[in-house]
């Protein structure tokens, strides 16, 4: 099984120092997932924000790490992991995760000069 990415651990470190300093404020979640076809094995990291932990804390993260927008995620979505904060955050994922609306997210991401695995 491969490490966690020590840039996911900083971007936790960095996200829970913002949480604390504002006194655990409600709707504050960080979730991370992961992509690949082996499930134990993977190199493509993705942390979730909720909008509260963003307007928290996505200056601080944003100083070292590219920030992208992106939808909620799914509940049921392969490889996610809530990671800290207001539990509730949980009831506001979507229902259902939609493979084919991801593919697509990539394959546009692509065709704009990006690389899928830089997200963070």
């Amino acid at each position: 099984m491969k490490d966690i990415d020590p840039k996911v651990v900083e971007i936790g470190e960095l996200a829970w120092a913002c949480y604390e300093k504002q006194n655990k404020p409600a709707g504050f979640g960080m979730f991370h997932a992961s992509r690949g076809s082996n499930p134990m094995e993977h190199d493509t990291r993705f942390v979730y924000l909720s909008p509260v932990a963003y307007e928290v804390c996505g200056e601080v993260i944003g100083e070292r790490y590219t920030l992208e927008p992106c939808d909620v995620p799914a509940r049921d979505e392969p490889g996610m992991i809530w990671v800290f904060g207001d539990p509730l955050v949980m009831g506001h994922l979507k229902d259902k995760w939609e493979p084919e609306v991801e593919k697509a997210e990539e394959e546009r991401a692509l065709a704009a000069g990006g690389s899928s695995q830089e997200q963070v």
